[in-house]
């Protein structure tokens, strides 16, 4: 029998329960974080801004219908480039290297994020003390956003949340508009993904996943 995710409780039952140390993640400014992003094209933004427009994706805190929503920003990141090539291409399971000219880039915050974890490996159980489950990883996103809206609206401080890849299964991050201040000016490492230098990581990510390359 499947458990269907259950939806939040309201944001002062969040509030109540709050958040145990155990149940944070402390992101260093050491780490390494990874995007895909798209460079040409409609609705392009910056490696480092924050998308306002939503709610489209697992953790976006706008509220609906899908709009721009001036304040509510959403980041999204991964832990390597694996789950971030898998979320970029997976309505196609194609890694496209030339379309919209793709950027691989990586980034060091500026100060340390912390976050809610809501990943597999967590030292806590959060998702569960607040009456849902680590599906939230990989549940409709019509019920994740609402998880999303609620936790913003309970915890407004709150950096955002580390959870799992649901295509790759490793960590991912997803910042809300608090983090905007850890975002560096410059990244680590950015390039595209047509550069010679990619192509043996792009298609190891691609061999992993079962995707294909052009």
């Amino acid at each position: 029998m499947t458990v269907r995710l259950p939806g939040p409780p309201p944001a002062t039952g969040l509030r109540s329960i709050g958040i145990r140390d155990d149940e944070y993640r402390i992101i260093s400014t050491d780490e390494l974080w990874w995007r895909v992003h798209r460079t040409t094209g409609d609705h392009v933004l910056a490696w480092n801004a924050f998308r306002e427009h939503g709610p489209h994706l697992r953790f976006d805190p706008h509220p609906p219908p899908a709009r721009h929503h001036p304040g509510i920003g959403i980041w999204y990141g991964a832990s390597n480039p694996t789950p971030a090539l898998a979320a970029a291409f997976q309505n196609t399971r194609t890694i496209d290297r030339f379309r919209g000219q793709p950027y691989l880039t990586a980034l060091k915050f500026t100060r340390p994020i912390k976050l809610l974890d809501l990943a597999t490996d967590s030292g806590g159980a959060w998702p569960t003390r607040a009456g849902g489950t680590f599906a939230l990883s990989t549940g409709p996103h019509s019920i994740t956003q609402r998880w999303a809206r609620r936790i913003t609206e309970a915890f407004p401080g709150l950096d955002g949340l580390r959870y799992n890849s649901r295509f790759a299964g490793q960590p991912c991050l997803a910042l809300f508009t608090p983090a905007a201040s850890a975002m560096p000016t410059r990244p680590a490492l950015s390039l595209p993904l047509s550069h010679p230098g990619l192509a043996l990581r792009i298609t190891g990510a691609a061999q992993k996943l079962g995707y294909l390359v052009v």
